[in-house]
């Protein structure tokens, strides 16, 4: 027998002027399919995804590539909407594009008849993620559902997430406040401006409405929009005129409203407000990148992890760092091995990655893209690794990890290490590389594509292999105290035996520094120093650059105790070095570097002062 979700028994009903709810789902609960929920061709290509790609809160829908010409729904339960003349069905999306191809789409039917398309796109690029909203005015019936569909090569998709799927009567007038888009930390003394996201969910086009906000509760700041043109299930990108300037060191709260819509109020008051919270920090942490693929010798796609994995270890050699884990060949170490579908978010197959391990990039393809990405974050603490010792008879490495904290932290953070090794190779068939790219039908890929379908064990070396990450693929438990006061310096002492069979010279030292509520990494290092005490020895030397912002050159002014060798690099946001500074004796007291930038474009670079064993990073900007 046919089951009919009643509206009263299941589903939120609401005043009239608040309009009506028929159905809200956010893939958050225990089951997939989600409880009535059915799923209509490859069900194995869609799964609950502990990701927010969509741009709602984890998890979400997501559909996976697969190598077939087909067609594939996510299918709503039945709906009993008799006597429904108008509703709209809003959802959050976010379509990760490899090629020209699939088309996406929502459809409805009633009863057991053919399926209506009701809105459809071919993505020539990614989408989202943007709210997308399907009016279905005039579709209702007792016997009603939609889908989410997508048809074509669905090979040249590489993932479709869906999040926050409502059903429902739209206002007559409702604006709604969808994001917010404000830096987490930055440096205290710089401005920003709040930028956003207003979406009409109502009928009446939008054309004018106010953007405010207030910091720390303070006077409001009000920027207005008008002669704009709205539609239902469209957004509007706004930039708020007033910039903030956050001069003291602490964290904001900044609360953005909008109103004034239309010049009145809109109909639904509960989507008008979004908070968020800044933290303006004394200096910006000295930042490095860490990314992650599951891998193995027996992925015949693999080679595309290699290749990319190589590309941006020569690329971006300073401030990124690869660690590649290993599944079922013999550079598997275990523990990691059973995290890594866990660790990358949203992991479905080899090979994939993660930065940072944070959503956004899936494929070795998107390893550039998700360091551009995160290279421009700014890390809550610095991270050292100091007091390093190698006893080569025992084989004991023994060193700290060090955080120098700019904000206030009260989230678990933990410290991690990971031991990675470099060009390892074998004698045995486990050792041969699996290669899809042999003979070029599936298009260059470094050379992979001269090499044999199965590449002998003679001819691989694998860089990058991760050999033993401590204590735990997610850090070690209490490394870190659960209140952190900005200032704070933090070190956690860590001592391995490296086993006889792994190359030391071969072996680099990785530590991390990961929020351990969100899974998210904050910093990475793998530069061994041998400094301690960094907050008290910055504050002796005073240093200082100005002007700043500056044209041609500025001036770096730091004090000495004693005589010591400076020397000055220069990189852009990209982690790229652009200027340096030759190394020069400095001496006791005061001194001045002056740094040129007559060949450098205007925008915003990081400079790195080296003192003997000590660094000292600080954001400056050329603007001529």
């Amino acid at each position: 027998m046919r089951r009919f979700f009643t509206l009263l028994l299941t589903f939120l009903t609401v005043q009239v002027t608040m309009g009506q709810i028929f159905l809200t789902e956010d893939f958050s609960g225990t089951t997939w399919p989600p409880t009535g929920w059915t799923i209509d061709g490859l069900p194995n290509q869609w799964a609950k995804s502990p990701s927010n790609s969509a741009g709602g809160t984890a998890p979400e829908a997501k559909f996976t590539y697969i190598q077939q010409v087909n067609t594939s729904r996510l299918v709503s339960p039945i709906l009993d909407l008799t006597g429904v003349q108008a509703m709209s069905l809003s959802f959050k999306y976010f379509y990760d594009f490899y090629a020209n191809g699939p088309s996406i789409g929502v459809a409805t039917r009633l009863g057991a008849g053919d399926w209506q398309v009701a809105w459809q796109v071919t993505p020539t690029g990614n989408q989202g993620p943007k709210t997308q909203i399907v009016d279905l005015a005039g579709l209702a019936d007792r016997d009603f559902q939609f889908c989410f569909f997508i048809t074509g090569n669905l090979y040249n998709v590489d993932y479709w997430f869906i999040d926050d799927v409502k059903l429902y009567i739209p206002l007559d007038l409702d604006a709604a406040l969808a994001s917010i888009n404000a830096p987490k930390y930055l440096e205290a003394g710089d401005v920003f401006n709040l930028k956003g996201v207003v979406a009409n969910e109502g009928l009446t086009p939008i054309t004018s409405f106010d953007i405010s906000y207030t910091v720390n509760g303070g006077a409001a700041q009000i920027h207005s929009v008008s002669g704009v043109n709205i539609a239902i299930g469209n957004n509007y990108n706004f930039t708020h005129s007033t910039p903030i300037l956050l001069e003291t060191i602490g964290s904001y709260e900044i609360v953005t409203t909008i109103s004034n819509v239309n010049g009145g109020e809109d109909q639904n008051p509960a989507n008008n407000s979004l908070t968020t919270y800044v933290s303006a920090v004394s200096f910006v942490p000295t930042k490095k990148v860490l990314a992650e693929e599951a891998t193995g010798t027996w992925c015949q796609w693999c080679p595309r992890g290699t290749c990319f994995m190589n590309y941006m270890a020569d690329t971006y050699p300073e401030t990124w760092i690869g660690i590649a884990v290993h599944n079922n060949d013999p550079m598997v170490y275990a523990p990691y091995d059973a995290a890594i579908s866990n660790i990358i978010p949203g992991f479905l197959g080899y090979p994939s990655v993660t930065t940072d391990r944070t959503s956004g990039d899936s494929d070795p393809l998107d390893l550039e893209a998700g360091y551009l990405r995160r290279i421009a974050a700014i890390s809550p603490a610095s991270l050292d690794i100091v007091n390093y010792s190698w006893n080569p008879e025992t084989r004991l490495i023994s060193f700290d990890l060090q955080s120098e904290f700019v904000a206030d932290v009260n989230s678990e953070l933990r410290f991690g290490v990971i031991f990675v090794e470099d060009s390892l190779w074998g004698t045995t068939s486990q050792w041969n590389q699996s290669n899809a790219y042999a003979g070029g039908g599936n298009g260059p890929m470094c050379g992979f594509e001269s090499l044999p379908g199965s590449v002998p064990a003679s001819q691989m070396h694998y860089d990058h292999v991760a050999r033993m990450i401590l204590d735990t693929p997610y850090g070690t438990p209490g490394s870190l105290p659960e209140t952190i006061s900005a200032g704070s310096v933090i070190s956690y002492n860590y001592s391995y035996t490296v086993p006889q069979a792994w190359r030391y010279e071969k072996l680099h030292v990785v530590g991390f520094l990961l929020d351990y509520s969100t899974g998210e990494i904050m910093n990475a290092n793998n530069v061994i120093s041998h400094y301690v005490g960094i907050s008290r020895q910055i504050e002796e030397q005073n240093i200082s650059v100005y002007p700043n912002p500056f044209g041609d050159f500025t001036n770096v002014t730091f004090n000495l105790t004693t005589k010591d060798v400076a020397k000055i690099e220069v990189y852009d946001i990209f982690g790229k070095i652009v200027s340096t500074v030759s190394e020069q004796d400095v001496t006791a007291g005061q001194n001045t570097i002056r740094v040129n930038s007559a060949s450098l474009p205007n925008g915003n670079y990081f400079m790195k002062l080296t003192i003997g064993n000590q660094i000292v990073t600080r954001k400056i900007t050329i603007s001529k």
